[in-house]
């Protein structure tokens, strides 16, 4: 007869040659493990290193450049808009310092700066869009605009500010758009007064909601002033090309055939790029510059 105890002892037996067996097991399968892991561990800490000391030498470059830009800006960009007409736009979040440094670049290549604009939050508020759709559709409507087949306020202004800000229609149409969407508080005129161009810089800041609102409708208004016969750059801040940020809207819509854009434009090497865009887009060329993502090359190529 088998006892309980004889049960309990080959219960103890088991556990403790399963016991010896991962202690074994342990012992001579530790080294190679360890080692393997070390190895692993050594290789990412070298991969580490070595992209650390790429990026430093990257931001190197581009401090460089900055430096460059900041001491010889003027001269890259002399002569590059020689009597050319631009409007400068300002969206919103776009900051005096960017606003200065693209009015100094503007200067120094010869261009005579027609209009400073600045579109509001209000503009790009979807509550406050009957505002624009009002206006787009009443009594003050220019006669000759054609506005597009739907009810979004953001394609409506856009297309309303294209055709008064390039010069289409008559001379009062302008004056009284402006005038309506000041009064709406969706727009600030900086200037005495607003003369048409058909070279106009976007401004811009910060990054926004992916393919909300506010950020399609300011690529609307990048597109529309393309489509209307403008040539159009977007300079924002580095945020301004990530997320939905109106530089990163622009580099993923079908806008980017026709937009060019600048992303680090908060700094001299930036707005530099941005006045050379300008000059390029005059000529008919798009290109997307700075160091984000959907940049073709970090700078313009300066005007031979």
């Amino acid at each position: 007869m088998i006892s309980f105890r004889y049960h309990l002892v080959s219960l103890v037996a088991v556990f403790l040659a399963l016991a010896l067996g991962i202690v074994v097991g342990t012992t001579a399968l530790s080294g190679p493990i360890t080692r393997d892991l070390r190895s692993q561990l050594d290789n990412a800490k070298k991969q580490r290193d070595t992209l650390a000391a790429q990026t430093k030498s990257l931001q190197g470059q581009v401090d460089d450049a900055g430096q460059f830009a900041s001491t010889y800006g003027a001269q890259l960009v002399a002569g590059s808009l020689t009597k050319k007409n631009v409007l400068v736009i300002s969206l919103p979040g776009a900051t005096s310092g960017m606003r200065a440094g693209i009015d100094r670049e503007l200067a120094a290549s010869g261009a005579k700066v027609t209009g400073r604009v600045t579109i509001t939050k209000n503009y790009i508020e979807p509550r406050l869009g009957s505002g624009i759709n009002s206006l787009a559709t009443g009594p003050s409507h220019p006669i000759g605009l054609t506005l597009p087949e739907t009810s979004d306020a953001g394609q409506l202004g856009a297309a309303l500010l294209s055709y008064v800000l390039l010069g289409k229609g008559q001379r009062t149409d302008l004056t009284q758009v402006l005038g309506g969407l000041s009064a709406l508080h969706m727009v600030t005129v900086e200037t005495g007064s607003v003369a048409p161009a058909d070279l106009v810089v976007l401004l811009a800041r910060g990054t926004m909601a992916a393919k909300g609102y506010a950020s399609t409708a300011e690529v609307d208004l990048a597109g529309a002033l393309a489509k209307s016969g403008g040539h159009v750059v977007v300079a924002g801040n580095p945020d301004a090309a990530k997320g939905g940020g109106v530089v990163a809207a622009v580099r993923s819509a079908t806008a980017r055939n026709s937009v060019s854009t600048v992303d680090d434009a908060d700094g001299a090497l930036g707005q530099v790029s941005a006045v050379l865009a300008l000059a390029g887009a005059a000529k008919g060329q798009t290109g997307h510059y700075g160091t984000q993502a959907g940049a073709d090359a970090l700078f313009p190529a300066p005007p031979k």
